[in-house]
């Protein structure tokens, strides 16, 4: 299976206000790469933007109900069964943000993070905890103005949101922090990476 040809057919199937196939399309690749982050949240935007009538999806979901399934899958401790219930769980119930929560947080749990990292993003605007964890995610990888972005996302729902509050005030000062030592060592003319290899007693 071509992943990037599914899935830029995919990207092109919401452009043209067809989520149903986009969300197909999407479910074929996490079938086969349950962590790729980009079919993650391409299949959450279709999702959401899938209209009442679901029949499409139904036919490929197991008749057993997929928050069953996850619940058995999680207690014989098979994470990669758990997301994949959730999944489709989310899938039946379009618009149901709590559901792709649910399904992020099994992907999270499952080794991961990416794939969680494309649900919660999609998930952000129409989530304050959604778009919090998204900014967690965000951080964790590196990505600081990211992050941010999704704080903010989760402050503007709701402004007191305090944990959302906090990580943001952190996440602004330890970047200004380091924006700020990389000025002085500019300005100082130092080689700071030199002292550093002298103390480890490498060659420079």
């Amino acid at each position: 299976m071509n992943l990037k040809k599914h899935l830029d057919r995919a990207e092109q199937a919401l452009e043209k206000g067809q989520p149903d196939f986009a969300a197909e399309l999407c479910d074929q690749v996490l079938d086969f790469a349950p962590g790729d982050e980009r079919a993650a949240n391409l299949l959450s935007q279709a999702v959401l933007d899938t209209a009442a009538d679901k029949s499409k999806f139904l036919g490929k979901i197991s008749s057993l109900p997929a928050s069953v399934a996850a619940k058995f899958q999680k207690l014989i401790r098979n994470p990669d069964g758990e997301a994949r219930s959730m999944r489709r769980s989310f899938m039946r119930d379009a618009h149901s943000v709590d559901k792709g929560i649910l399904w992020a947080d099994a992907l999270e749990r499952a080794g991961y993070a990416g794939a969680a990292l494309g649900v919660y993003s999609a998930l952000a605007p129409h989530s304050g905890p959604a778009a919090r964890t998204a900014g967690d995610l965000s951080a964790a990888q590196g990505n600081i103005e990211d992050a941010l972005g999704h704080y903010q996302s989760a402050l503007e729902i709701n402004p007191r949101d305090t944990a959302a509050m906090r990580s943001r005030k952190n996440l602004a000062a330890e970047q200004a922090l380091q924006s700020k030592e990389y000025s002085d060592e500019t300005a100082s003319g130092l080689d700071t990476d030199a002292f550093r290899r002298a103390a480890l007693g490498e060659d420079s």
